[in-house]
């Protein structure tokens, strides 16, 4: 989300369905998201982790990230809704500028250079604030944005996401490369599109991803797929042939053989080994 120029700072609550949740990204301006009602997968500068409703992250300008939101955790409309600031460094600068009693706050704030998620009862207070942003107006919304940055700049039940290591050339790109995959899975990934996305030639891609992996780029993409299709065959009541279009393969009798292959039984099978198993379960004293 980047800020409207006839605005110090932008302020949206969204309610939208999972898939239309914008892709992979960067944005130059300070980006804090409060997740509403959701839950799924968020990735971070090469980082993969799980979150779920009620957290709340900060990203610095120019972290790469994606929220890829699980459909099966929706309201009953089907949408997942989410609260999200945006600010400038030149705000952060307006502020200490003209209120010196902030700029402590902003001056530690400007040391972040990580995405962090929030705990604690600093989340609760920020979560508190945005609430009632929603039924702000501009003027008062930016007084609140005011009282958000001492608790942004707090340190209390502070974590660090998507901090990467020291790496390589050859990780970063390897890195890169998965995390096109784990976005482009559920639509299409064809060893063109991967391959012109890290700069680099069909032959010495096909070259490159084997030497590192193990495997080829189909093989590497079946696999995660069949890995998701695992995930929704576990949790949601949908027919196989959805499961199948959903994970990205094409057809149903091609989604089957390669499952078959990797997993030793067919969807159907998996699914009811797994309700067997929970059932099991349940049962245990």
């Amino acid at each position: 989300m980047e800020v409207n120029r006839e605005h110090s700072f932008s302020f949206n609550y969204v309610c939208l369905a999972p898939d239309e949740q914008i892709g992979l990204h960067r944005q130059p301006s300070w980006e804090l998201s409060y997740v509403v009602n959701g839950a799924g997968k968020r990735l971070i500068e090469g980082t993969e982790e799980s979150f779920r409703r009620g957290e709340v992250v900060m990203l610095p300008p120019e972290v790469a990230h994606q929220w890829i939101f699980d459909r099966s955790d929706t309201d009953s409309d089907g949408r997942i809704s989410n609260i999200t600031v945006a600010f400038t460094d030149g705000f952060l600068d307006g502020c200490s500028s003209a209120f010196p009693e902030l700029r402590p706050c902003v001056e530690r704030l400007k040391r972040v250079r990580f995405a962090v998620k929030f705990g604690g009862r600093n989340a609760a207070a920020i979560v508190s604030i945005l609430k009632s942003m929603c039924c702000q107006g501009d003027v008062e919304r930016l007084a609140s944005l005011i009282r958000l940055l001492p608790l942004l700049s707090g340190t209390e039940a502070l974590r660090m996401l998507g901090e990467r290591r020291s790496t390589g050339k050859e990780e970063e790109r390897l890195e890169k490369i998965r995390t096109y995959i784990v976005c482009n899975a559920s639509r299409g990934v064809s060893l063109d599109d991967a391959a012109r996305h890290v700069g680099m030639g069909k032959s010495s891609f096909c070259a490159f991803f084997r030497r590192a992996t193990g495997r080829t780029l189909t093989a590497y993409l079946n696999e995660y797929r069949v890995d998701q299709a695992c995930r929704l065959l576990r949790r949601e009541e949908v027919l196989v042939s959805e499961v199948c279009y959903r994970v990205g393969f094409a057809d149903v009798p091609h989604f089957n053989r390669v499952f078959k292959r990797l997993m030793g039984c067919s969807p159907s099978r998996f699914r009811t080994l797994c309700r067997a198993e929970a059932g099991s379960a349940e049962k245990a004293p």
